[in-house]
C-alpha cells in the first residue's frame, strides 16, 4: 500500500467516526514535511486533539524510537498515535506514545 493510500484509508476511518483530519501536504522539493519533524497529521473531535504518524509494521521500531527521542529532547508530554499497517491482515495496529 502506498503512503497516499495509507493516509486516505486512515482519513476515511477517522472521518466516519466524526474526527476532523489534517495531514501535512507532500511537496516534491522538500525532504521533511512532517509536523514538528515527527507527526504526519493531526485530528480533532470536540476538545480532543491527537497527533498521528503512520507507516508499515516493518518500520515499527525506528518510528517508536524517533517519536520517543523527540519527545524526550523537548520534554513534551502530549500523546500521539503510531498507526502501523500490516499488509498480511490488511489492518492497522495503533500504538499510543
Amino acid at each position: 500500500m502506498t503512503e497516499k493510500e495509507l493516509r486516505d484509508r486512515i482519513r476515511s476511518e477517522l472521518e466516519q467516526t466524526g474526527w476532523v483530519c489534517w495531514f501535512a501536504p507532500r511537496v516534491k522539493f522538500l525532504k521533511q514535511q512532517d509536523i514538528f519533524t515527527i507527526w504526519d497529521g493531526v485530528y480533532a473531535k470536540g476538545k480532543e486533539v491527537r497527533f498521528i504518524q503512520y507507516t508499515t509494521k516493518i518500520n515499527k521500531a525506528s518510528h517508536i524510537k524517533k517519536i520517543k527521542d523527540f519527545k524526550e529532547i523537548y520534554k513534551l508530554t502530549h500523546k500521539g498515535e503510531l498507526w502501523l499497517y500490516d499488509g498480511k491482515s490488511n489492518s492497522f495496529e495503533i500504538i499510543i506514545l
